[in-house]
């Protein structure tokens, strides 16, 4: 059996594969950009892995952009949300979560 991770409309052999991903994604979107297409079916996808997805989702996502953390001095995925609060995710905890596609969990 092939292991597979799909996120948005991408499949990818391994978790490293995930990760490379989305850092390339992190550092090719210009700050404050707001997500758009394949590459925001992506990151909402990736945040369905979060092991705390539900409360990052919380009264729903508006949007999704690239911002970066002062207090880290990285690049995250930043989450809007319809109650105008706002969030963002560790992509690390999402990947560590993810199950291959055949054991995938649904939040």
């Amino acid at each position: 059996m092939t292991v597979a991770y799909t996120l948005g409309d991408q499949t990818f052999a391994t978790k490293k594969a995930v990760l490379a991903h989305a850092s390339e994604v992190l550092n090719r979107i210009s700050l404050g950009e707001v997500l758009h297409g394949q590459v925001e079916r992506f990151a909402l996808d990736l945040l369905t892995h979060h092991p705390e997805a539900e409360q990052k989702h919380g009264a729903g996502i508006a949007g999704v952009a690239v911002v970066l953390m002062p207090e880290w001095g990285t690049r995250n995925f930043f989450v809007f949300r319809v109650d105008a609060s706002i969030d963002n995710w560790s992509v690390k905890k999402c990947v560590a979560n993810m199950r291959p596609d055949t054991a995938r969990r649904h939040p």
